[in-house]
């Protein structure tokens, strides 16, 4: 087994963040939660809520001590316009200066302010390159802050004369004030909080990819863990959904990329393993719910299609369902269950499903039947007559018995859910078949699922031996013939 580092694409974390959309969306929305619900505590403690906005307009004139402008009258000219609108930003300076706010604040007698308390609060900008200052600000009092920025402009003309030497402001717009909600304020921590929630489901998700990496690319699969992909069964939900008998063949297209995923794979499996010789296989996986038993019915489907004797065996005795996906029900005189504890023989447990494919279905009892040596020797005694056995065995990284069937077994087939088991798990699942000295014949990655569309191949598939498929299928599906 190889022991390379599995290479991270970014399609790998562009279907990891897919995979996690629902974890992120729900972070995120907590995130948007919180800023909610932290505004509304900050408004209530009077942090961040009401305020006023007071307005006002003034006008830059060159005049000096005296009221007159530079041409000594009391009417300016096209100089002194000039003049003053060169003169804007000087003025905002001044006006803005600790100077000026502290005189305004001496001027009305304000108690526990300080001229930063004003100059943070203040904003005065220039209207269209003119000669006009538009004065805004914020403050908590609507008659306070009148009152400031009254006194701003009373003080001025006398700072302006003092500092500048020249200059008067002409107020255009009396201060007016109007309420106003920190909406904004209040907006700004809810985006900041639903980013940081967005934040946190991605970074989630990009640690979990990184800490639990699953299958996401079948490369991984022979570069990483050393196993040859013999098949990939293309993800089709409602084809897995369907309650129908695998022996029906009809013209829906419906699941068609998947069987012929598996005429695919049943023919490499078939010139891996050659015929003359009675072929025990047991299938396998790492976890629950990959698909193995899915996997063992259609492939011991297409071999029998090939025309060779092919038996189906349930073997996962803790979890028995093999038998459900051809028959209606599985009853203790028809089971493998019944053979072992010798209430019935072989010609009586046997299902004839077609004149190729045969199955010995378990049920589910409380006390399960061991993988002994009696139920092991029966199972060869079984082989003798088929080109094929295949074995539906219990998950092999959850349950060690399963590698009692190497007494019996040639080879294993393991099968891999897409993006569903931990690259660990199947890792130590691997090492624990190598171990034992089972010879894995490879792997099928089941239910592969692809980040880009889907192309829809309005193909017809004729598989070899599909007449006789159609043949099997003649009556409802479900039924069955037995010794």
């Amino acid at each position: 087994m190889n022991d390379e580092y599995i290479t991270i694409r970014l399609s790998d974390f562009l279907h990891a963040l897919i995979k996690n959309r629902g974890l992120i969306a729900a972070t995120t929305i907590a995130g948007l939660a919180i800023g909610v619900v932290l505004s509304i505590a900050s408004y209530m403690r009077g942090e961040m809520a009401k305020g006023y906005s007071i307005t006002s307009s003034i006008a830059v004139t060159t005049q000096d001590a005296g009221g007159n402008f530079t041409t000594n009258t009391s009417n300016p000219d096209s100089s002194d316009i000039q003049l003053a609108e060169d003169m804007v930003d000087a003025v905002i300076y001044v006006l803005k200066s600790d100077r000026t706010l502290k005189a305004a604040i001496q001027n009305i007698k304000l108690v526990g302010i300080v001229e930063t308390d004003i100059y943070k609060n203040l904003y005065l900008t220039r209207y269209k390159e003119t000669q006009i200052i538009e004065m805004d600000l914020t403050w908590r009092s609507a008659e306070e802050g009148v009152e400031i920025l009254n006194a701003i402009n009373e003080v001025a003309p006398e700072i302006l004369i003092e500092t500048l030497k020249i200059g008067s402001v002409s107020v255009i717009n009396e201060p007016k004030a109007t309420y106003r909600i920190g909406g904004n304020v209040n907006a700004s921590m809810w985006l900041y909080m639903s980013l940081l929630g967005l934040a946190v489901g991605i970074g989630f998700s990009f640690l979990k990819f990184l800490l639990l990496p699953t299958v996401v690319n079948t490369k991984d699969i022979e570069n990483t863990l050393g196993l040859e992909v013999l098949g990939e069964i293309p993800e089709n939900v409602e084809y897995f959904r369907r309650k129908k008998s695998l022996l029906v063949e009809d013209d829906d297209p419906i699941g068609a990329e998947v069987r012929e995923s598996f005429v695919s794979a049943a023919h490499i499996l078939h010139n891996r393993l050659g015929v003359g010789e009675h072929q025990c296989i047991y299938i396998t996986s790492a976890e629950q719910d990959e698909g193995k038993t899915h996997v063992a019915a259609n492939l011991a489907v297409q071999l029998s299609d090939l025309e060779h004797k092919v038996l189906l065996i349930d073997l996962d005795v803790r979890n028995p369902s093999l038998g459900g996906l051809f028959l209606d029900k599985v009853d203790y005189a028809h089971s493998l269950n019944a053979l072992y504890r010798g209430d019935a023989s072989p010609e009586d447990v046997i299902t004839h499903l077609t004149g190729y494919l045969d199955l010995l279905p378990s049920i589910l009892e409380p006390k399960e039947i061991p993988l002994s040596d009696a139920l092991l020797t029966l199972i060869k005694d079984l082989s003798q007559n088929y080109d094929y056995v295949l074995m539906d065995s219990a998950p092999v990284g959850r349950v060690a018995e399963t590698l009692s069937l190497n007494r019996i077994a040639k080879s294993a087939l393991f099968v891999i859910r897409f993006d569903y088991s931990n690259m660990n798990t199947i890792r130590d699942s691997l090492e624990r078949l190598d171990k034992s000295g089972i010879n894995p014949l490879g792997c099928i990655v089941n239910r592969v699922k692809t980040l880009g569309d889907k192309l829809n191949n309005n193909y017809n598939y004729e598989s070899e031996g599909s007449a006789s498929r159609r043949g099997r299928g003649s009556s409802s599906g479900k039924s069955s013939s037995r010794h």
